[in-house]
């Protein structure tokens, strides 16, 4: 027999559904007492009124959906507005209450149930999935990295026996090996972005002393095209709760793009305290971004027009994206055609 959890409304209503449902079913008149049932057994179908105190069902079901509780939730509701609420907060179903019929409520919560199971079977296929890609990917980039490896330490050796002029050819294989281990890299990072589990390493980091120094690591490469690489940071130190090398990663993503999109122009960096925060900024004076192109430039493997410049697998901004976000930050893009693009991304400030 299918078991469901009534939740909020009218008591009576609720002694009223005992005889229309078929099911074993188990009242709850507010949210601590819905959690406290679904702490002690499992339900088949959770069936809850947006009148549940002390906030309402929408904010119920936002919570148990945050929670991971996945069990299906048909929403009783009269209110539009709450019931736009609930459905943000990820109902399964829903049925207004002149409709609150016997037969029409037992086909609801059997569609939903049948829902959930369907969407539990997707998730299941697309979590295995994931796991396989994961696991070939590990393989593959260890299996790669054997191989590069014995053509870098052969490049090296070969160097004192071919003549000057031909050393060339093993430049080119030395920059050839550095492009394959960045792109093994970023398709195992962007892997870790997506299954949320890319490793921090915490710390108070002082982040004028980050920018000075990626400014600094990137000034020849901004030299042979023309441009230059400038950081402006204020006298006094502006600590920051981060993982330093991953905030280089960042930086190096965004003035690497710049170089890439803005040869000869110069790169600016820059960065200033906001309350509990730091917005570190990234300026180029290239020709900018599309309107068009705007809204994908942290989409990963996009093949737009500026992406498919960037001689890489378009991985780098979106990596960037994931690595301030598992900081708690944001980052963001501003651009007008013929005016550069301005990327700013924040760090939460250490100690607060």
């Amino acid at each position: 027999m299918l078991r469901i959890l009534v939740v909020g409304g009218d008591p009576v209503q609720r002694k009223a559904l005992h005889g229309a449902i078929d099911a074993d079913v188990v009242e709850a008149g507010s949210a601590a007492e819905a959690r406290l049932e679904l702490g002690h057994a499992a339900f088949d179908c959770i069936l809850l009124d947006e009148d549940v105190p002390p906030n309402g069902g929408a904010v119920l079901a936002g919570e148990l959906r945050a929670n991971d509780v996945i069990t299906p939730i048909v929403y009783v509701a009269t209110d539009e507005e709450a019931l736009q609420a609930a459905v943000e907060a990820g109902i399964t179903d829903f049925v207004p209450r002149g409709d609150l019929s016997p037969r029409r409520l037992a086909l609801r919560i059997r569609y939903a149930i049948r829902s959930g199971e369907i969407d539990q079977a997707k998730t299941q296929t697309l979590t295995a999935a994931a796991h396989a890609r994961d696991e070939v990917l590990a393989v593959v980039s260890h299996d790669l990295r054997g191989p590069l490896h014995a053509i870098s330490l052969a490049s090296e050796a070969l160097r004192d026996e071919i003549e000057p002029e031909s050393k060339r050819y093993l430049d080119a294989i030395d920059r050839a090996i550095g492009r394959a281990e960045r792109l093994i890299s970023d398709l195992l990072d962007a892997s870790a972005v997506e299954n949320g589990a890319l490793a921090l390493s915490r710390s108070s980091v002082n982040i004028n002393s980050v920018i000075r120094q990626a400014a600094a690591d990137h000034e020849l490469a901004a030299k042979e095209s023309g441009g230059s690489v400038r950081a402006t940071v204020p006298p006094d130190p502006i600590m920051v709760s981060a993982d330093r090398d991953r905030v280089m990663q960042v930086l190096s993503n965004l003035i690497g793009n710049s170089l890439k999109h803005a040869k000869g122009s110069p790169i600016d960096l820059a960065v200033e305290r906001q309350g509990r925060q730091a917005v570190i900024s990234v300026k180029d004076g290239g020709p900018g971004i599309t309107p068009t192109e705007l809204p994908h430039v942290f989409d990963r493997y996009w093949s737009g027009s500026r992406a498919s410049r960037r001689g890489g697998a378009g991985l780098g901004l979106a990596i960037a994206k994931g690595i301030v976000s598992a900081h708690g930050g944001d980052i963001v893009v501003e651009s007008h055609l013929g005016e550069g693009a301005r990327f700013r991304f924040t760090l939460p400030i250490a100690g607060i």
